[in-house]
């Protein structure tokens, strides 16, 4: 039973592989969200010797501002997410993305394909692509060449996207279900019929299978591009942004958000009850249900919803 999904979104998830929700955050939420993209965003550029006009990303952004932490488990967000991978998740990625417009100068290439001077330059995933496709991850053979179903993303669009050719984020509905060889004998060249550029006001979401085909698109726009990635995976895979959190941002957070961060909020030990002959990762088969809280607050979603109906 769904916890949050319309069966016009399951649908949506299923067959197009993304479900768009205009203005999901409140005015209040996106200001504050604005507010940290500004503090973060000065923080990094004086770091890292960065220009105004500079693109920039930051990974792990959670762990950069609360209220990019905030976003791991919105209470409005957190039930479709569940809905759309289930409960024993974790984050993989926090991705905060800063593009202001392109130099003058500099030519975008076309959509997808790399070829301007944008790609040489650095500017990241303007090719097509899925996510977690590589030579040295799941692009080896399979049962049906397509990729397994390991994570989801949400795309929180916090500055002004609704016009074509402002950083947006491209799309092929349905290429989940294609096998990322395909993608790679077309030369990456993807028939425009099949592209849709998503163009978001501010404070639109976007839940979405990373093994769609995506890239993005040139800024040439007059307005910098700020969006934020929040990426959830299973508990039996291993992030890519941290090894293991901060013990002091791990304790001060709630027993879920905990669980979302990867740690293990059970008091057994992380591989079983015989750690030294029959060790056992509690992130494959969990024995302390503490150590899964997401688990009966699913249950109990689902439970309330029954009551209601009943």
């Amino acid at each position: 039973m769904s916890i949050a999904m319309t069966p016009q979104q399951r649908e949506d998830f299923d067959v197009k592989g993304f479900i768009v929700l205009e203005e999901f955050l409140a005015a209040e939420e996106l200001t504050r969200l604005l507010d940290a993209v500004d503090e973060v965003a000065a923080r990094v550029r004086r770091q890292e010797g960065l220009g105004p006009n500079d693109p920039f990303a930051v990974r792990n952004a959670l762990a950069h501002h609360e209220a990019f932490l905030d976003l791991i488990d919105h209470p409005r967000m957190l039930p479709l997410v569940v809905d759309a991978i289930g409960w024993n998740i974790q984050i993989r990625t926090t991705h905060l993305d800063c593009r202001p417009p392109y130099p003058a100068d500099l030519q975008a290439g076309a959509v997808g394909l790399g070829d301007g001077a944008d790609n040489e330059v650095g500017y990241r995933n303007v090719l097509w692509h899925p996510d977690l496709a590589s030579d040295y991850l799941f692009m080896a053979p399979s049962l049906d060449g397509r990729l397994p179903f390991m994570e989801i993303k949400v795309f929180y669009v916090l500055s002004d996207l609704s016009e074509p050719q402002s950083g947006n984020l491209w799309l092929v509905p349905g290429s989940h279900l294609r096998s990322p060889d395909e993608l790679a004998e077309m030369g990456r060249r993807v028939d425009p019929d099949e592209a849709l550029e998503l163009r978001l006001r501010p404070g639109a979401a976007v839940l979405w299978r990373t093994a769609v085909w995506h890239c993005v698109g040139p800024n040439v726009s007059l307005r910098t591009r700020k969006v934020m990635h929040v990426g959830y995976h299973y508990r039996w895979l291993r992030p890519t942004d941290y090894i293991s959190q901060d013990q002091a941002l791990i304790e001060r957070s709630s027993p879920i958000r905990q669980q979302l961060l990867g740690a293990l909020p059970g008091s057994g030990h992380p591989l079983g009850d015989n750690p030294e002959v029959h060790p056992s990762s509690q992130y494959w088969i969990t024995k302390d249900p503490d150590d899964v809280p997401l688990r009966a607050w699913a249950a109990a979603q689902v439970d309330s919803l029954q009551t209601q109906l009943a």
